[in-house]
């Protein structure tokens, strides 16, 4: 089957689990004999080594966390009815005549995308990563749950909502993502279903370092500055930042240390060598692979209680903290060191892939 695989961005240019995701279901179905192609965006003043197999189409999605508040808004506007992307996308379909389109996070491409697949004849799946077909920003913070039910967030969901026909397959990593679509009226005669993010396998370590570990995107709503803060706290521990953002100049300290972007067996590693995962996000998380990264080589989690993380520390174990609150936040770290957790049961690396064709 020749399938084909849309995100808004890939690497060399990514910079989320989302996009990890998508390089492991590109892995999989070529593990199965499938043919793949993958359809993203690039920023408009880099070219670095670009993967095969994959169409980049130029785009200002990367900066647009750098642009003001007015710009934004024009962009996003523009974003709903891209017609370029859409032509682009629709004369890459038309060549590589898919039987099945996966497609995930669309910001950047546009949201006439799924009007470009149902041209195509060629069926459909939507996996949802975060809440970008609800928000233009894709983020919600903890506190702000109302930006959900703002007049302009209505008519952005009703556009969205006629972009997604009946006859689109819905998947969402988490219950608690897939049941706030419903909320906001997407997806109501869709077929639906939950299906655990994929991740990488790992190796345990022997023994670990005093060692505390943040990976991810260096923002302000993944919380770093919490994290920060918290290592000023537990000085006999080392607290180490895995990835890269605007806030990648954070002053280091004698105990907190900033690594850097670092490849997956890498990470893995490194979560493999701490003590603990701490997750301090201030926006809503859907299910986040770093979580089932740590799991793999079996590192306890600490982690603000937020979206769909609690489905993942309720399976893999864990603590959960008041979110965006850096006493929480030293509660836990403090009970963590006084007790310990156990560590989570190695989870079981079901093909993510298999799961998914099955519905078809």
């Amino acid at each position: 089957m020749k399938i084909g695989l849309i995100n808004n961005l890939y690497k060399p240019y990514n910079r989320g689990g989302a996009e990890r995701i998508v390089e492991l279901m590109a892995t999989e179905l070529r593990q199965s004999g499938q043919t793949v192609f993958i359809i993203s965006t690039k920023p408009r003043t880099r070219k670095d080594l670009e993967e095969s197999g994959v169409y980049y189409l130029e785009s200002s999605y990367s900066d647009l966390s750098k642009w003001p508040y007015l710009k934004r808004l024009f962009w996003q506007l523009g974003n709903l009815v891209n017609l370029k992307k859409y032509h682009q996308v629709s004369n890459i379909l038309k060549k590589e005549q898919p039987e099945l389109i996966i497609s995930h996070n669309l910001m950047g491409l546009g949201l006439l995308i799924p009007l470009a697949i149902k041209k195509s004849s060629a069926r459909h799946i939507q996996v949802l990563h975060d809440i970008q077909l609800l928000h233009p920003s894709g983020l919600m913070y903890f506190g702000q749950e109302k930006i959900l039910k703002s007049v302009m967030a209505k008519i952005y969901q009703r556009v969205t909502a006629v972009m997604f026909s009946s006859q689109v397959i819905i998947v969402s990593p988490s219950k608690w993502l897939l049941n706030l679509h419903l909320s906001c009226g997407l997806f109501k005669k869709n077929k639906k279903l939950v299906i655990a993010n994929p991740f990488s396998d790992g190796k345990p370590a022997a023994a670990r370092s005093k060692s505390f570990i943040f990976v991810g995107q260096l923002e302000y709503h993944k919380g770093l500055d919490l994290f920060a803060a918290a290592a000023a706290r537990f000085t006999d521990y080392n607290f180490l930042v895995v990835g890269d953002g605007s806030l990648k100049d954070i002053t280091e300290t004698s105990n907190l240390k900033l690594l850097g972007r670092k490849n997956p067996e890498n990470v893995s590693q490194l979560l493999s060598d701490s003590l603990a995962l701490i997750i301090p996000s201030r926006c809503y998380e859907n299910s986040p692979t770093v979580i089932y990264e740590a799991a793999a080589v079996k590192t306890p989690v600490i982690a603000a209680n937020l979206g769909g993380i609690p489905e993942l520390i309720e399976r893999f174990g864990g603590l959960l903290f008041e979110p965006d609150n850096l006493d929480s936040l030293i509660m836990a770290i403090t009970e963590f060191i006084a007790k310990g957790v156990s560590s989570p049961p190695l989870p079981i690396n079901e093909n993510y892939t298999q799961k998914i064709l099955a519905q078809l």
